[in-house]
């Protein structure tokens, strides 16, 4: 068997493998690509935000605590990772984050059991940054505790690369209010507009990015 022989059984190949998951060589060219342009395009913005530091207009609402509001951008990170397929490297995740902040703590206090436990879930639940002081009678017992809150919010989001159905699928924390939302994008429709419009929401602005929101979990 010649060479150019065995290049077309190992093309032959990587075709039946390809037809196998239902992953054509164009659907992965195509989401690859827009993953890249989102990557791209999420960086620029952020670099953007570093120097001008904006305000979040958003309340951030916990519930059962208070509110937070009024904040400013504070710190942002955003990276990728990438895995093989077909041999070849292609995205995989996107990771951002954005931590909007103020200056004056939410302090609250509590002196039920159940109460006191609500508090601490809604704060895990949001990734909010607490100190506790707990206050004793003089039989040892927790009286009541004072919660001293952070006044910042952690914007996260994952884009995750689903090549099987050709979309992303991003899952976000705080972004369009406190807790978890979902999104469901076409790869065929990501592009500089769409992106934008997911840029307003990371603002806090409306946006029609709304009309992905799914109730379904990203991954």
């Amino acid at each position: 068997m010649g060479l150019l022989d065995d290049l077309k059984k190992q093309a032959e190949a990587v075709k039946a493998q390809q037809a196998a998951s239902g992953i054509t060589a164009e659907t992965l060219r195509l989401v690859d690509e827009r993953m890249k342009l989102a990557f791209t395009y999420l960086n620029d913005l952020l670099n953007q935000l570093r120097i001008l530091k904006p305000q979040n207009p958003l309340t951030y609402v916990l519930p059962g605590i208070g509110e937070l509001k009024n904040l400013d951008f504070g710190e942002s990170f955003v990276d990728y990772r990438k895995k093989k397929i077909n041999d070849k490297e292609h995205f995989d995740t996107l990771r951002l984050f954005i931590r909007w902040q103020g200056t004056h703590p939410l302090v609250v206090v509590r002196d039920m059991p159940g109460t006191i436990e609500q508090v601490r879930t809604a704060l895990w639940q949001c990734r909010a940054r607490f100190e506790e002081e707990e206050s004793r009678t003089k039989y040892g017992t927790v009286d009541s505790v004072r919660f001293k809150i952070e006044e910042t919010i952690l914007c996260e989001i994952a884009v995750k690369a689903d090549y099987e159905h050709r979309r992303l699928l991003i899952k976000a924390n705080n972004l369009l209010r406190t807790g978890p939302d979902h999104f469901e994008v076409p790869a065929d429709e990501v592009s500089e507009t769409v992106l934008e419009e997911l840029a307003h929401m990371l603002l806090g602005k409306n946006s029609g990015f709304r009309r992905y929101r799914s109730t379904g979990a990203a991954g």
